[in-house]
């Protein structure tokens, strides 16, 4: 008997399911004035090393529309977590750079989802997951590769 093919829909499904339980999770614990689309852009500047990005550059990396992207940016400089600063390269555009303000409720969001880290790690078959890993990787990294089929 041959094996069956995995059932991708459902596969994505879960993925999708647990996008939306730890999204859950985080909004609860964000910081005062920081939305999960905040979250979102603060996080992605940090993880990609990027003290300035371009608001265009962050709403292709998040997979947003520009309007989309420029509310929230809106939000975090008031917030006093981003500044927008003119592009010194484009007079039209504009440059968005982290602030010490910004890196903390980052850092805040994360250290706030330590008590569901802990609880995961006590139940969960972490050797598993670091096999597994690399595969997710490669699924994120392909999807991400070919955002426009």
């Amino acid at each position: 008997m041959s094996e069956r093919p995995p059932d991708l829909n459902a596969f994505f499904t879960d993925i999708a399911i647990i996008d939306q339980l730890v999204d859950a999770f985080l909004v609860r614990r964000l910081p005062r004035g920081l939305s999960l689309a905040g979250f979102g852009v603060l996080n992605h500047m940090v993880r990609m090393g990027q003290e300035t990005a371009s608001p265009a550059a962050l709403a292709r990396a998040l997979q947003v529309t520009r309007g989309a992207v420029t509310g929230v940016l809106r939000k975090l400089s008031a917030e006093g977590f981003i500044t927008l600063e003119p592009d010194p390269k484009d007079g039209r555009g504009k440059k968005v750079r982290l602030t010490p303000d910004g890196f903390a409720a980052r850092q805040a969001a994360l250290d706030a989802t330590a008590p569901l880290v802990a609880r995961f790690e006590s139940e969960m078959d972490l050797a598993a997951i670091r096999r597994i890993h690399p595969e997710l990787r490669r699924i994120r990294e392909y999807l991400d590769n070919n955002r426009d089929l």
